[in-house]
């Protein structure tokens, strides 16, 4: 006869079960019995019965138990899934065998508790079985052990489910934490106060630039990566969160391994232990580079905003200050006064469409022109080049003026009359060249034109025949002192009888630029 074993060492009789352990609704009432379906794999319809009659002694469960005796009967009822709370084998089978129900069971229920009930079972098998994961066993010559056993089992699944949910809910809130942390490019880090020691994230480490987060394994070694200037006010921060227990929140620049500096926001709340005492520090960290840029854009525009508002009222002040002064009369000055302000807000509605960032001399020529362009009375054309905004609105001043005085009493006037307005670059001028207008002191234009020019020709014909003014108007004077000063060039103005001539010398360079 094969040995039979005594208990497990260290296995004592379970106290009596708090409860279900596959409910998720908590504990069972304690007033009624907790169901427990039990799958029986058993060919003995007299020892089913048995285990059927030490089960019903267990008063504080309602056992629901179903029976099979074949192999493909207990791999349907295992596929079926149960649910089961137990599973109870015999270890000799005439088509079967325990170990191969074991192997079966762990792998489809691996959470349901499995104990052997067999007439005989060497040591060997009984420990084989539990290396395998039977939960225990139980010889048939000893059956009243069943219901310590039983009973332990299922407490101990219980606990072990229990555990087994926590772990997941817990594994499952870290991923979902990772997972927004790594949304909002958030990384995490962690300092133990008493070694120095910092533990940081992936993405914590990448806001520094690196690529290993054991490269900022303590707190000195992040310091190094502080801007020197950033240093004692991110420590203060640091310290006044220990010892205050209030949240921290700071924006310092680091310095990235390429030199680059880059801008950081750290927020975080200090670590305490039962007594009080400071322990550490925890918390997240951005990197708001972009953001800074962005807010740095913005102050240049609201600066830049500021700049161009009092220059344009400075330039409407002039305008309706020389409008006055060349009015003939102060009913004229209405008229000749919106034209001018009329001629101002195109030129601003062009460049807020190019969002400030200049335009081109065809567009401004097209801006001021294109209805006569339109009429083939107007012909313009030249190589593209570039104008920044400054220069883009005083050129459209001036088209306008010339275009206006055209229109009333030069070429547009009349049916014939026409207008070439073009432009060349002119390169920059040779070494002969150069010493040439070397030897010419005071001559600005010489010296400019060594650089490489614009050049802009605005030709009127086939209208009335010009007769000079007797006093220079307001359009003559924006043209040859305003335009000149503003655009540090050359200006000539001829009231020739064939038709007006303005020829504009304007000195390349980063405002006046070939595209």
């Amino acid at each position: 006869m094969a040995q039979v074993m005594e208990p497990f060492a260290g296995q004592s009789a379970g106290s009596p079960l708090a409860g279900s352990p596959f409910t998720d609704s908590g504990p069972a009432d304690p007033g009624r019995p907790i169901p427990c379906r039990v799958l029986l794999l058993e060919d003995s319809g007299m020892d089913a019965d048995l285990v059927r009659e030490h089960l019903m002694m267990i008063d504080d469960h309602a056992f629901d138990i179903h029976r099979v005796e074949t192999r493909q009967a207990f791999i349907d009822a295992i596929a079926d899934g149960g649910p089961y709370d137990l599973i109870l084998s015999d270890f000799d089978l005439p088509d079967f065998d325990g170990m191969s129900a074991l192997a079966i069971a762990r792998d489809r229920l691996p959470r349901v508790p499995f104990i052997f009930v067999s007439g005989m079972l060497g040591e060997e098998n009984a420990i084989e079985a539990l290396k395998k994961g039977a939960t225990d066993y139980v010889v048939k010559l000893r059956m009243e052990r069943l219901q310590v056993v039983v009973r332990r089992a299922l407490v101990e699944a219980r606990d072990r489910n229990e555990l087994a949910d926590k772990r997941a809910a817990l594994a499952e809130s870290e991923a979902r934490l990772r997972f927004a942390l790594e949304a909002g490019r958030l990384g995490s880090w962690e300092l133990n106060l008493a070694t120095n020691r910092l533990r940081v994230s992936a993405i914590c480490a990448a806001n520094l630039g690196l690529s290993d987060p054991a490269d900022i394994a303590t707190y000195d070694r992040l310091l190094e990566r502080v801007h020197p200037d950033d240093r004692d006010s991110q420590q203060a921060m640091v310290r006044q969160a220990v010892t205050s227990g209030l949240p921290l929140d700071m924006e310092y620049r680091t310095i990235w391994p390429d030199g680059s500096v880059q801008w950081v926001q750290v927020r975080g709340r200090a670590i305490y232990d039962k007594n009080g005492a400071p322990t550490g520090l925890a918390g997240v960290s951005l990197n708001i580079t972009d953001r800074k840029k962005a807010e740095e854009r913005q102050l240049l525009l609201l600066e830049e905003l500021n700049h161009r508002v009092k220059n344009t009222l400075a330039m409407v002040q002039s305008i309706a200050k020389q409008t006055l002064r060349a009015a003939p009369s102060v009913e004229a000055f209405p008229d000749a006064f919106q034209s001018r302000l009329r001629a101002l807000a195109q030129a601003h509605d062009l460049l807020t469409r190019r969002h400030w960032q200049g335009a081109s001399l065809t567009e401004i020529a097209a801006l001021t022109l294109e209805p006569h362009v339109d009429a083939g009375r107007v012909r313009v054309g030249g190589p593209p080049v570039n104008l920044t905004t400054g220069v883009a609105v005083s050129l459209h001043l001036a088209f306008h003026e010339l275009a206006t005085n055209a229109a009333k009493y030069g070429a547009l006037s009349a049916e014939s009359g026409r207008i070439d307005l073009d432009w060349e670059i002119t390169p920059p001028a040779g070494p002969a060249a150069r010493d040439g207008a070397a030897s010419h002191a005071g001559s600005g234009h010489s010296s400019r034109a060594a650089a490489g020019a614009l050049v802009l020709r605005w030709r009127e014909s086939g209208g009335p025949p010009v007769v000079p003014p007797t006093r220079r108007g307001f359009g003559s004077r924006l043209i040859e002192r305003g335009l000149a000063h503003e655009l540090e060039g050359d200006v000539a103005l001829a009231f020739d009888p064939a038709g007006v001539r303005c020829r504009l010398v304007i000195p390349l360079s980063s405002r006046v630029s070939p595209q």
